[in-house]
């Protein structure tokens, strides 16, 4: 068993997560971060890969006080659990990931053969989970939170991990923002990078919401099984 997982990533209308000097994207609205809130509120821990903490640092709590009420509606306790996936733990014990100001469990999910002094360096800030050797066994991970008590896990990108999820069947719901802006950039990333999928193996999905707030989209997608 596992979490239902739930992506949500902002992209400018040709695709890119950001420019290709991976700059803080400043791509969608005051509205758009509302609605990261709200699926944050939602979501029983959150997920990013190491690329980007070092690229964005981001906040990885509720930073609204109307939807961190909406959290304390539901039953949630303040604090998100933090997932953060990296092999190599090419990281800074500065980051936002570790602050322990807004509750939630830490987590670096790495592999067996992870370097120990980086490992040790950061068990005194977070649990370490080791798992698969070479590349993080996300599957295990998933199946650990869920013994857990994870129900729903949200991802956050990046687009390397948004890829190692999907390729794995992994991923259940999409929520796509397209901002009205266009980046280009061949080096840019975009919402899904690694190997790509052979076209006979492309994933389909089901359009299930899509809204207009001014000039940005709002898309939720089922992925079809």
């Amino acid at each position: 068993m596992r979490p239902f997982v739930y992506v949500n990533m902002a992209m400018s209308v040709d695709g890119k997560i950001t420019s290709a000097r991976r700059e803080v994207p400043e791509l969608t609205s005051a509205h758009d971060r509302e609605q990261m809130d709200r699926l944050r509120a939602e979501a029983d821990a959150i997920l990013v890969g190491a690329g980007t903490v070092r690229a964005d640092d981001p906040p990885l709590h509720v930073r609204s006080a109307a939807m961190a009420g909406y959290r304390r509606s539901l039953g949630k306790p303040a604090g998100l659990d933090r997932v953060l996936v990296s092999a190599t733990l090419d990281l800074e014990i500065q980051s936002r990931f570790f602050d322990e100001t807004h509750g939630g469990r830490r987590i670096v999910a790495t592999v067996e053969d992870a370097p120990t002094e980086r490992a040790r360096a950061f068990a005194a800030r977070a649990e370490i989970w080791r798992a698969g050797r070479g590349r993080v066994d996300l599957r295990a991970v998933l199946e650990r939170l869920h013994a857990q008590g994870v129900e729903r896990l949200l991802v956050e990108g990046g687009g390397e991990t948004n890829w190692a999820l999907a390729q794995q069947d992994l991923v259940d719901e999409l929520h796509v923002t397209i901002g009205p802006w266009l980046l280009g950039g061949r080096d840019a990333p975009t919402l899904l990078e690694g190997a790509g999928f052979a076209m006979a193996d492309r994933r389909a999905l089901r359009l299930t919401e899509l809204r207009r707030i001014d000039d940005e989209l709002y898309l939720r997608y089922a992925v079809v099984r």
